[in-house]
């Protein structure tokens, strides 16, 4: 699927609007100059895109009181100097883009949108919104992501004034909206697989089950999380643990893919990525 111009409903991932070029496939989004790798930077720069980004959001009369704040954990690919979240459901979405593999690296709340929009007299009135956040994609493309209440998404003050935003967006930077809703972000069996992911992002002192999951799933093609898991504690006396979090870690690098269609378990299928296509 190329970028779509809205999030995804009924349960769909919140990146499935996301296929890397070499998948073959048009977009329905055109980034700026994809041919150009300095000018697309200018761009996400524009959109503070940057390392060490400072969110720009200031606090709302009457919002602190109904608002769920907090400090997600730094990771790698946040290039903001902290990682603020202001409700459950952006918690949420800094973690899908921890994890996702097409996600290169991504800034919260980083810069504030100028639009217009019409008014009743027939003139012009300058409006401003910003972001929850601003990504780019390994590929290049650069998205900008609101984590939104489906009330809030569907409510008529925003219906008005979306249009003009996701213009303006794509008009000035090439960048696609997208709209997560509770729908996108809480569907399972994702959330809990990404929670798994997210648990096992640290590097430990000693590779040697990653080395041997790797030798282990080039002599067998394709193979499940439980048959490698069973063959590392067996051949390279590895605990069973040790043995998990290096197939999760490899699956969190982007070397292994694992089966998405059901909640990771012993079951679930691996392969490497290159031939999971």
């Amino acid at each position: 699927m190329g970028f779509v111009k809205v999030g995804p409903r009924g349960g769909q991932s919140p990146f499935s609007a996301l296929r890397s070029e070499r998948d073959g496939r048009e977009s329905d989004a055109k980034p700026v100059d994809g041919s150009n790798l300095e000018l697309r930077l200018v761009t996400a720069q524009r959109l503070g895109l940057v390392a060490g980004a400072k969110p720009t959001r200031t606090w709302k009369p009457r919002k602190v009181w109904v608002a769920r704040d907090g400090i997600f954990p730094k990771n790698r690919k946040c290039l903001s100097d902290h990682a603020p979240y202001e409700s459950s459901l952006e918690a949420i979405a800094h973690l899908y883009l921890s994890v996702d593999i097409r996600i290169k690296a991504y800034a919260c709340q980083p810069h504030t949108l100028r639009y217009w929009m019409p008014n009743a007299e027939g003139g012009q009135d300058q409006h401003e919104y910003t972001p929850d956040f601003v990504a780019m994609t390994d590929d290049g493309r650069l998205l900008v992501i609101d984590a939104k209440a489906n009330r809030f998404a569907t409510h008529h003050k925003w219906i008005r004034r979306e249009p003009f935003i996701r213009a303006s967006y794509h008009r000035d930077f090439g960048a696609d909206l997208l709209v997560w809703t509770e729908r996108d972000l809480k569907a399972e069996q994702r959330l809990s697989n990404a929670r798994a992911l997210y648990r096992h992002r640290f590097e430990p002192h000693d590779k040697s089950a990653e080395l041997e999951a790797r030798r282990l799933l080039a002599a067998y093609g394709r193979s499940t999380i439980g048959q490698l898991c069973d063959e590392l504690v067996r051949s390279a006396a590895h605990t069973r643990s040790e043995a998990y979090s290096a197939i999760l870690r490899l699956a969190l690098t982007g070397e292994f893919s694992l089966d998405e269609r059901t909640r990771y378990c012993r079951n679930t299928a691996v392969s490497f990525r290159s031939s999971s296509a």
